[in-house]
């Protein structure tokens, strides 16, 4: 854990999960951080464990309907999201996680399939941003609207991102890198455009963002 409320940030080291899990997904609900499906030495996995902060303790929760592993999870409206991967097959199906009932029901599927997906949640929709689809590296981008549980697409990115970093700030939506890429696309639902911001020296994979308490500069 990145402890941002010290005068100099400092890395804590924490509970170690009871699965060792490699290109897992990970989604915070409720306060507590997911582990969600990833592979273990040659197993893809469909199991989930949850780090209750309360506890300081993970626990495993239900299964997921199917393994995957190279997903994307997203938080919309009190459910967790897994979105496409890999198991035997690049997938296209999407999942969500119920905390109240501790289930996992299956929605309407992506329009393509995509491993290495970045996910994103703003204003209460959740996009599917990039991937690969077992040709090709991905610049398409879809909506899922969950008033409707219908998948859109919206306007394409500039460049195509595999496994890309994806963070909201101030009603935009940041995608920073992934493979092979050091590029930042920043998407805009009101004029829905991609602008491109500032170049990253190094591939990112990931990001989040952080209330930046007073006495950071």
């Amino acid at each position: 854990m990145l402890d941002v409320s010290q005068q100099s940030p400092s890395w804590v080291p924490m509970v170690d999960m009871l699965f060792r899990r490699h290109r897992l997904g990970v989604g915070l609900l409720d306060n507590c951080i997911y582990a969600v499906g990833g592979r273990s030495f040659n197993r893809i996995l469909k199991s989930v464990e949850v780090f209750d902060f309360s506890i300081q303790k993970w626990r495993m929760m239900s299964n997921m309907t199917i393994e995957r592993y190279n997903l994307g999870v997203g938080a919309l409206n009190n459910r967790l999201y897994a979105v496409g991967g890999v198991n035997s097959e690049v997938l296209k199906s999407v999942e969500y996680y119920d905390p109240t009932l501790d289930t996992w029901t299956p929605v309407a599927e992506m329009s393509v399939c995509r491993q290495g997906v970045g996910v994103g949640v703003l204003d209460g929709l959740m996009y599917a941003i990039g991937g690969y689809d077992e040709r090709r590296i991905l610049k398409s981008v879809e909506v899922y609207r969950p008033s409707d549980g219908v998948w859109s697409f919206i306007a394409d990115m500039q460049f195509p991102r595999y496994r890309p970093g994806v963070a909201v700030l101030d009603g935009l939506l940041y995608v920073m890198g992934g493979e092979f890429n050091s590029t930042v696309e920043i998407y805009n639902p009101i004029t829905k455009t991609w602008t491109m911001d500032i170049l990253s020296n190094h591939e990112i994979y990931g990001g989040v963002v952080v209330n930046r308490p007073p006495h950071h500069k």
